[in-house]
């Protein structure tokens, strides 16, 4: 599928990978959730839940600077991760906005990376995993290389992303500005930004710092600028 500004998907055809399929869906706040409708991470810093998306209720997508609209004819279970954050009175509360989903608009905004991804592949960022797992399901890929700053997070969804993987994956718990510029790949796929867009000097940057890497793809960054490729 192809981004278009208005998407109708039939809500059976919407299939994604949920991490833990015991979970029940909710449309309620995060922060209200009941038992057997979340799983948090040992020190509940992370919040793993399904979202429910009502039929007919528009979800927002973008593309590059565009931004548009897709609707589903059902509801749909969509995978989301909740991280928690300061509040202005210095407490700690889960974020507004999930830190990330398996929305129409990530997975198509992470398919244009995931299709460049040939050799030992650097993935930056573990999110859900999505990119990660579709990554290891690339025949040309032969080595892959997951690098996140958070081992909480490493620790604790790591073990089911694996069970999707065809490709085993070799883990650097660091921040991907001091570890990328260390290693050697035929193309690093970077998801670490806050938001979409607006990184390409960020990548252009990480790409000077490391000279044993070929190619460079940034989220967001791609569509924004035009260069699906960032050359070393």
């Amino acid at each position: 599928m192809k981004w278009e500004r208005q998407l109708n998907i039939q809500a059976a055809t919407y299939e994604v990978r949920p991490l833990f399929p015991a979970i029940a869906a909710s449309d309620q706040p995060v922060d209200t959730l009941e038992p057997g409708q979340f799983i948090d991470s040992p020190t509940a810093q992370f919040r793993y839940c399904v979202r429910l998306q009502r039929r007919g209720t528009p979800l927002l997508t973008w593309w590059g600077s565009q931004t548009g609209t897709v609707i589903f004819d059902g509801d749909v279970g969509i995978p989301a991760l909740f991280q928690k954050v300061t509040a202005a009175d210095g407490q700690r509360r889960w974020g507004a906005s999930p830190w990330m989903s398996l929305t129409p608009a990530e997975l198509l905004t992470l398919r244009p990376g995931t299709r460049m991804a040939r050799g030992h592949v650097v993935v930056a960022g573990l999110g859900l995993g999505h990119q990660l797992i579709e990554v290891s399901r690339r025949l040309q890929v032969k080595r892959i290389t997951l690098v996140e700053v958070n081992q909480e997070l490493v620790d604790w969804l790591l073990p089911t992303i694996r069970r999707h993987m065809k490709k085993p994956v070799k883990v650097i718990v660091d921040d991907a500005y001091k570890a990328i510029p260390k290693l050697k790949a035929d193309i690093a796929l970077i998801d670490i930004f806050p938001g979409y867009g607006g990184a390409q000097a960020k990548i252009d940057a990480l790409a000077r710092r490391s000279p044993k890497i070929k190619k460079f793809w940034g989220w967001g960054t791609s569509e924004m600028s035009g260069r699906m490729l960032t050359d070393r």
